[in-house]
């Protein structure tokens, strides 16, 4: 059976689209902004994302980090991600099972909220 690394597929997608962002910063004006902070005054859950892409996209990174730490952080992992999967993919590992931990998915949403809350409290 064939393994398909699709996790190192995701991490080419992402390089490839960060790559891209690079080339349309100087039209970053003209994006219309987050229509949640527009109308509720508070941050939303992404917003400082597309600043971070663009700011990627120029090679600033503590900028990006600035801007949506999750995804700088996404970002600098996602080679050690591709060559890790590249490597599964080859020998014909399968992925390793999702932990059904309660614990786990709790405190993923909980990181999830503690960025949001980041962003609020840092008025992005």
């Amino acid at each position: 059976m064939r393994r398909v690394p699709w996790i190192a597929l995701g991490s080419l997608a992402l390089a490839l689209g960060v790559w891209l962002a690079g080339f349309l910063a100087p039209f970053a004006g003209f994006l219309p902004g987050c229509a949640f902070k527009r109308f509720t005054g508070i941050a939303c859950a992404t917003c400082g994302l597309t600043r971070s892409i663009l700011a990627l996209g120029q090679g600033h990174w503590r900028e990006a980090l600035h801007w949506y730490p999750a995804l700088a952080l996404l970002a600098g992992a996602a080679p050690v991600a591709a060559l890790w999967d590249l490597r599964r993919a080859w020998r014909g590992e399968p992925y390793p099972a999702l932990p059904a931990s309660r614990a786990l998915r709790f405190g993923a949403w909980l990181l999830l909220a503690g960025i949001w809350a980041l962003q609020v409290a840092r008025g992005i």
